[in-house]
């Protein structure tokens, strides 16, 4: 057991390496888009009254123009409606075009599909209310489309960190995940992305029927869509843009936390796919590894070294990796958090797991029952 651990820990550090490797590589350069076509932003919301009013200054600072922002009421049921369209009516611009639009049906894919219709530009991108959008965002991430062979477009996403230890978790957490996405973007096999910050060609979207297959599911409109369009076109029409990033809003509490992120897992077995399988299956079962490496505590000394070296390594090789990731972005955690969130990680991450097999998530008023 011994020589197991020591050779687990090893195999995990390299692995890490590998994949901080691959962020590593120089990002594929695209010429500019030059046609001055419209181009539509999809923004699907529910019961985001608290977050609507900080986004109309990002949108209409946004440079790209003409542009085209199709709001999609999912149900909310607060008053971030009456907010937008008091918003919509006080513009002026000619050349932003706000729309406000109730879903047709229920849950997020929904309220896409409604969107779509209503959308005028041949490229579109897709964010959430609650995200943070850079100035030159929508000339990033419309840059691949001058390929002719390029689909579809996904971006880095990270909650705000800096404050405890709460946020700082999910900003390491969320780094091992953009380290991940990028990985299978890069060894051309991608497995996931995020809708709030993907970009697409209308004509693929409706070639590959949306939405079509999987809209039973109350999560997954961003990794579903990205499976139909490397299955239609080939791995080599998606792309992971590294240098285009948004920021979200941190999860305000355990709860909210653990409902996300069981929501997410609970899709493991839907994609019907080795590949996802195995990127939902192993992270589990590594964790229960280091979980069950408390055991060599009760194999006297030769037990307690082989336990400290597997910990000491292992938040070393996250440190040094997760660590790259948000200095990418100019993210500098101080070295406690990574500390914390090598420990905490394994209990969260088997937590999660076991919520998903067994325990019914909620989200936004949504259950796992529910539509999506």
């Amino acid at each position: 057991m011994l020589t197991f651990y020591l050779l687990f820990v090893i195999v995990y550090g390299l692995l890490l390496l590998l994949l901080g490797k691959t962020w590593k590589q120089k990002p594929q350069i695209f010429p500019e888009y030059r046609e001055s076509e419209l181009v539509t932003i999809l923004i699907p919301y529910r019961n985001e009254e608290q977050n609507i009013p900080a986004l109309f200054g990002q949108l209409s600072g946004l440079s790209h123009r003409p542009l085209q922002v199709v709001f999609i009421n999912d149900h909310s049921e607060d008053g971030g409606k009456k907010k937008l369209d008091e918003w919509i009516e006080s513009l002026s611009e000619e050349q932003l075009d706000i729309i406000s639009l109730e879903s047709e049906g229920e849950g997020k894919k929904a309220a896409l599909k409604t969107g779509i219709k209503k959308a005028f530009g041949s490229l579109v991108l897709t964010t959430d209310a609650d995200c943070f959008l850079p100035k030159d965002w929508v000339e990033k991430m419309i840059r691949p489309f001058s390929d002719e062979s390029i689909k579809m477009v996904a971006g880095p996403v990270l909650p705000k960190g800096d404050i405890g230890f709460f946020q700082n978790f999910q900003q390491i957490e969320w780094a091992s995940i953009l380290l991940v996405t990028q990985a299978g973007f890069y060894f051309q096999s991608p497995i996931m992305c995020s809708a709030a910050n993907m970009a697409y060609r209308k004509s693929a979207f409706l070639e590959v029927e949306g939405y079509h297959g999987n809209e039973g599911l109350l999560s997954g409109d961003d990794e579903f869509l990205l499976k139909k369009m490397v299955h239609k076109f080939g791995p080599e029409s998606v792309v992971y843009l590294q240098e285009s990033l948004v920021y979200t809003q941190p999860q305000g509490s355990l709860k909210a936390l653990f409902s996300q992120r069981i929501r997410w897992a609970s899709k493991w077995n839907s994609h019907k796919s080795l590949s996802h399988a195995l990127a939902s299956v192993l992270p589990a079962a590594v964790q229960v590894a280091f979980l069950w490496s408390f055991s060599l505590l009760f194999m006297g000394n030769p037990g307690m070294l082989v336990f400290a070296a597997v910990w000491i390594l292992k938040i070393y090789f996250e440190t040094k990796s997760l660590g790259n990731v948000l200095r990418s972005f100019e993210i500098r955690p101080h070295w406690i958090w990574f500390l914390f969130t090598g420990i905490v990680h394994p209990v969260y991450v088997l937590v999660s797991a076991l919520g998903a097999l067994f325990v019914k998530f909620e989200w936004k008023g949504r259950y796992s029952s529910g539509k999506g």
